[in-house]
């Protein structure tokens, strides 16, 4: 804030444009969708350009759109890809726990396993094998709690290559073509005025308004 500069102003400008192209769009949940859960997970390696550190993202999708999704950098700074995706993956289990709950507490129960699709083979074979202890001394123990709950069932790792890992949009900056598919995939659409209600006001409303002392 102290040394702005035009790169801050064209951020705005993008900021400000994108948001406005995207003021109609929303999330529209059809009641015949099968009420499943499944999510996407990416990391963003050692993407902090200033501490290195790696940026997490994932969304949960349940029936045929998004219903919780996450950005955020990781605390501390991942040796390898396989580490920054590891402690990822610890995050989205500890999402699927507040899942349940959460439908549980609705009255749903989710009776299969929660699909978690990842890009990272690595990741999905160390937590599948506890055997590689070798290579693993540096993780935290705590991570290893996605390992445990891929073992008793309750979470599915699932490779998916990187052109269709929906959970990019969150980590890195994409170019149109593959932000507009992602946005799709999400269930992201423009939706009419009849669904989205109207955020017009009438003209004695308007008067009301300008009633009201500053």
């Amino acid at each position: 804030m102290q040394v702005l500069r035009k790169p801050h102003l064209d951020g705005v400008k993008h900021t400000l444009r994108y948001v406005n192209a995207i003021a109609d769009y929303g999330f529209f949940y059809e009641a015949s969708t099968e009420l499943q859960v499944h999510g996407y997970i990416d990391v963003d390696w050692a993407s902090s350009i200033l501490d290195r550190r790696s940026t997490n993202g994932f969304m949960f999708s349940f029936g045929n759109a998004v219903v919780t999704w996450s950005n955020k950098k990781q605390l501390i700074v991942a040796l390898s890809s396989t580490e920054a995706e590891f402690k990822g993956a610890a995050m989205v289990a500890c999402e699927v726990v507040w899942l349940h709950k959460l439908l549980g507490n609705l009255g749903l129960h989710v009776d299969r396993q929660v699909v978690i699709y990842c890009d990272n083979l690595s990741n999905i074979q160390l937590a599948r094998n506890p055997v590689f202890h070798a290579r693993t001394k540096h993780i935290e123990v705590h991570y290893h709690f996605i390992k445990e709950k891929v073992l008793v069932g309750e979470i599915d790792l699932i490779y998916v290559s990187t052109e269709d890992q929906v959970a990019d949009i969150f980590t890195k900056v994409l170019g149109a073509e593959k932000h507009h598919r992602f946005c799709s995939m999400l269930g992201a659409m423009e939706l009419e005025l009849s669904l989205r209600g109207s955020v017009e006001m009438s003209s004695s409303t308007r008067a009301n308004i300008h009633d009201v002392p500053q």
